[in-house]
């Protein structure tokens, strides 16, 4: 069992947001008699998994939409539910990347063109 201040070292996180977590219902903890949360194994799993969606870019809405409250240690999520989403981050992702990739070329012929010719 982790204090919450265990966990967000472990985790790299913020206290706050472990808590901000909690309150958004995507993890939970067990609360003492000392008053103190603490996370098992399996919320720290859970948390990893939902950091790391949140750093892809998924929002906690579409997050809470894929876990599944009661399920195995090895799949918190519903794989079924989760693919579509990731399908269509990817293509996101594509989209965006053309665009810089777009921006870039437009870029680099500005800088070729507000160069002065060498002598």
């Amino acid at each position: 069992m982790y204090r919450i201040g265990q966990l967000a070292k472990l985790l790299n996180v913020s206290e706050s947001k472990l808590r901000f977590l909690e309150q958004q219902g995507v993890i939970h903890s067990v609360r003492q008699a000392n008053g103190y949360r603490y996370y098992n194994e399996d919320n720290k799993q859970r948390l990893e998994i939902i950091l790391k969606a949140q750093h892809m870019g998924f929002s906690l809405a579409e997050i809470r939409a894929v876990q599944r409250q009661h399920g195995s240690k090895e799949h918190p999520v519903d794989c079924q539910l989760l693919l579509p989403m990731l399908q269509q981050k990817l293509q996101e992702l594509d989209q965006q990347m053309q665009q810089l990739q777009q921006q870039r070329r437009d870029m680099e012929q500005l800088v070729q063109q507000l160069t002065p010719a060498a002598p």
